[in-house]
């Protein structure tokens, strides 16, 4: 069974070749950071002091999620119709289920089971990971990823291919209400009080702000190039989106509706998560194999290289981390 091997810089694109270590969680932040690497079929996990340890996967991983407890991980393999479980204590794969079609975002809910969205289906499965028994339901077409509030016990589906959101009441497991966004809309992040949904528009290049009471786009940020990763700053209530085209995370005052600064990352960057606790938001730089770590008080940009193909990430929560709406991340396209 494979483990979390160290890695030098770069030799983690060859991690066969290295002594195998487990890992446990660091402790010292409130969160270690995960990163899927589509190409380089790696999951890193990143510790305070930017040590990286690397698991092999099975091809082509795309969305990753981790379970409130942090102790578990859910890595998504679209183009194996996959779903893969990780137990983060050992930093092991711990079982695999086939589910077919295209199992792309996910998210755990406050029960612990598991939401996949099935790009190819339109649907989103809830399931069971030990089993891998699951429900499924009905949203809208290419659905790119999944965002829980656990508190109102809903979830959001973003409905990348029919330009919309879909409101989901877990307790029915039934869908409650839509709403229109932009072009393509690919990742979602709730506010800190689950009031607003902000989505990532992709084709139309800005960033929709939707009502989850109403359901319905209350403003439209204009980003440019091509939005595809978003996470909010629950300290300033911020909204950080990264523009793949541009190299860019872009800050948005959310109570302006409007950009108030760019930050320069790395090449084509997607998933973006914020660490609360240590006031840092992490961006995974897709054509550079890095991420980016951008302190959001003094905003110096560190860089950390991680195996090919960074496209995902999730948080772990460590003893001190508070768990809530907003800090989520999108899960990736399927590679052209």
């Amino acid at each position: 069974m494979a483990t979390f091997p160290p890695a030098g810089r770069r030799g983690l694109r060859h991690a066969a070749a290295i002594l195998t270590l487990l890992l446990a969680g660091s402790g010292t932040l409130a969160a270690d950071l995960l990163v899927v690497s589509q190409t380089g079929a790696d999951l890193a996990r990143i510790d305070a002091s930017g040590g990286v340890r690397h698991l092999p996967l099975d091809a082509a991983p795309a969305g990753v999620a981790v379970d409130g407890s942090g102790t578990a991980a859910a890595v998504s393999h679209p183009d194996l119709g996959r779903l893969t479980l990780v137990d983060l204590g050992r930093g092991a794969v711990a079982r695999s289920h086939d589910l077919g079609g295209q199992p792309f975002g996910l998210a755990f809910t406050g029960d612990g089971r598991l939401l996949v969205t099935d790009w190819a289906g339109g649907r989103l499965s809830r399931i069971d990971p030990a089993s891998g028994a699951a429900e499924h339901l009905a949203v809208g077409a290419a659905p790119s990823a999944v965002v829980v509030d656990a508190a109102r016990g809903l979830a959001y589906t973003v409905d990348r291919e029919s330009d919309r959101v879909s409101r989901v009441d877990l307790s029915t497991f039934t869908v409650t209400a839509t709403a229109p966004t932009g072009r393509a809309p690919f990742a979602a992040a709730l506010s800190s009080d689950g009031a607003r949904l902000h989505v990532a528009n992709v084709q139309s290049g800005d960033l929709s702000v939707v009502d989850t009471a109403t359901m319905r786009e209350t403003a439209r940020v204009a980003i440019g190039g091509m939005p595809y990763g978003v996470a909010v700053d629950p300290a300033s209530g911020r909204v950080l989106v990264t523009d793949q085209e541009g190299g860019r995370l872009v800050v948005v005052d959310a109570a302006a509706a409007a950009v108030e600064r760019t930050i320069r990352v790395g090449d084509y960057p997607e998933a973006v998560v914020v660490d609360a606790e240590s006031r840092r938001a992490h961006v995974a730089n897709w054509f550079s194999d890095t991420v980016s770590q951008v302190d959001l008080d003094t905003l110096e940009v560190h860089t950390i290289a991680v195996a090919a193909g960074p496209r995902m990430l999730a948080l772990v929560p460590g003893p001190s981390a508070e768990t809530g709406p907003a800090g989520t991340a999108a899960a990736p396209e399927p590679a052209p």
